[in-house]
């Protein structure tokens, strides 16, 4: 079997992401006064690992309270702000009461400044969640399994072509994608309409 150079990249990234994540809930899990007066430990109100279907992960960098987390649908900024312990005041956002999507990334610049983006897709992938196509570069489609650089390229020479890939199934002209193939790549990839 050979590995692409992309391939294990995206390995090493997901390996560094779950040490991560498994470092930080550690600390997470030992800070004072989650326990109750009987000792026993109370539920965090950052609803750490508790990823579900009515959950979103949203990443938070640039702040003491980097990580992901994992917040109930129709969260907005400033409710994540208050469970990751992150001041309000010290932030400036155009509407705080926005709705965050998942995958989300909440970039906090050093003046207190939120930019809401997309994680990478790395992140995205590690975390079970899907990428969109028409925004994908080449490396990223390499992290997809299935997918090597060969058959990267031919989807991006695919999308200049076309412009933007309008569902997955147009992936089908590329060379190697049949039905079956097409089928496994559906739980990496998406294709986001525009609003």
């Amino acid at each position: 079997m050979v590995v692409s150079e992309g391939q294990k990249l995206g390995a090493l990234a997901v390996l560094i992401l779950c040490l991560f994540y498994y470092g930080f809930s550690l600390l997470h899990a030992r800070q004072p006064g989650t326990g109750t007066s009987c000792g026993k430990v109370s539920p965090s109100p950052i609803p750490w690992g508790r990823q579900g279907p009515e959950s979103v992960a949203v990443q938070v960098r640039g702040s003491r309270a980097d990580g992901i987390y994992f917040m109930p649908q129709g969260t907005g900024l400033a409710q994540i702000f208050k469970a990751a312990g992150i001041p309000e005041d010290h932030l400036v956002t155009g509407s705080p009461g926005r709705e965050i999507s998942d995958g989300a990334l909440l970039a906090i610049s050093p003046s207190g400044e939120v930019a809401i983006a997309e994680m990478d897709a790395a992140a995205r992938l590690a975390l079970g969640l899907r990428i969109d196509l028409n925004r994908a570069s080449e490396g990223d489609l390499t992290l997809v399994p299935g997918i090597g650089q060969r058959m990267a390229s031919q989807i991006m020479q695919l999308r200049l072509e076309k412009g933007a890939f309008r569902d997955l199934s147009d992936l089908t002209a590329v060379p190697g994608i049949k039905e079956k193939k097409l089928n496994s790549l559906k739980d990496y990839l998406m294709v986001k309409q525009a609003p």
